[in-house]
């Protein structure tokens, strides 16, 4: 994990780099993101789930995210009173402590990282925690702490649907049923380009991390981005330990319910709370200094795990 974080790094300040120069440009940052959404994402999930070895524990996996989610979100409110923040400035502070970059981030470092992980375990954790965490509770923070909210919490039922529906979940679908049905081996001629694609999935999320990265706003925010990131980046992992030895996980897949726990800020919670009012200026820094950050501290993680 060592080398892949070094490598995600790089790539993410070459193209920042490159951006500086205007050999890229921000509004590349799309491409990127349907690229991985619906080609590289769903052909590393597939490939995941359709070669596992399923077993019982991994039905645990999301209900240790959940419960971490729930830890975290306590964790951060409790600090958020205490420091006497207004409600916009909680709502952000909430979404950045409590949910985590595990699809984009988390489960292409992983798959890069070698032994001592379960890929299947991540790939349950992203698709049955973070992504509903995502259209249920940060969009019910962002509706009841932002500006533009309802003051109360609001669960957008079209968003969820929407959500859940992606590439990505069908492409877990069809490896469990691939995998269940006991089908055989893929075929190489179908097993080679999905690998390709797969392949793809950190390089690109890196150089996307790199397009829309900027240093604005950081010293404005600097005790709570201070705060956040330890809690993100390290409180998360404590909890991930916690919890998944409470629900009885071992081995690879507690080491990848800790790692999970670790991972940046979710980029999803900058969009999902600036369109609702929240601190954008707090929820960007937070995404900023986690994903940079999250490169030095997460072989630190996987060292104390392994």
């Amino acid at each position: 994990m060592i080398q892949t974080s070094f490598a995600a790094l790089s790539l993410i300040l070459i193209s920042w780099w490159m951006r500086r120069r205007g050999l890229l440009h921000r509004d590349h940052a799309q491409a990127f993101v349907t690229v991985v959404l619906y080609l590289a994402m769903p052909a590393l999930v597939f490939l995941i789930v359709a070669r596992a070895d399923l077993r019982s524990d991994l039905l645990l996996v999301p209900v240790a995210g959940w419960a971490m989610h729930l830890v975290m979100l306590g964790v951060g409110l409790a600090v958020a009173r205490a420091r006497r923040m207004d409600r916009p400035r909680t709502g952000a502070f909430l979404t950045s402590t409590a949910v985590g970059n595990t699809g984009f981030f988390g489960l292409p470092l992983i798959a890069a990282s070698g032994a001592g992980f379960s890929l299947p375990a991540a790939v349950m954790f992203d698709a049955l925690s973070t992504a509903i965490i995502t259209w249920t509770s940060t969009i019910a923070i962002s509706t009841a702490y932002g500006s533009v909210g309802l003051g109360r919490p609001r669960i957008d039922w079209r968003a969820l649907r929407h959500g859940i529906m992606l590439p990505p979940m069908w492409a877990l679908l069809a490896g469990l049923a691939w995998n269940v049905l006991g089908i055989g081996e893929i075929p190489g001629i179908v097993e080679r380009p999905l690998e390709i694609l797969g392949a793809a999935v950190l390089p690109m999320v890196m150089v996307y991390a790199g397009l829309v990265f900027t240093p604005r706003g950081i010293t404005r925010h600097l005790g709570d981005l201070t705060l956040v990131t330890v809690l993100r980046l390290a409180g998360g992992a404590v909890v991930g330990w916690i919890v998944g030895r409470a629900l009885g996980l071992e081995g690879a897949t507690l080491h990848t319910v800790v790692v999970m726990g670790a991972m940046p800020t979710a980029m999803m919670s900058l969009v999902l709370g600036d369109q609702y009012g929240l601190r954008r200026d707090l929820l960007a820094g937070a995404v900023v200094v986690t994903t940079l950050l999250c490169t030095l501290t997460l072989p630190i993680v996987r060292w104390m795990v392994l």
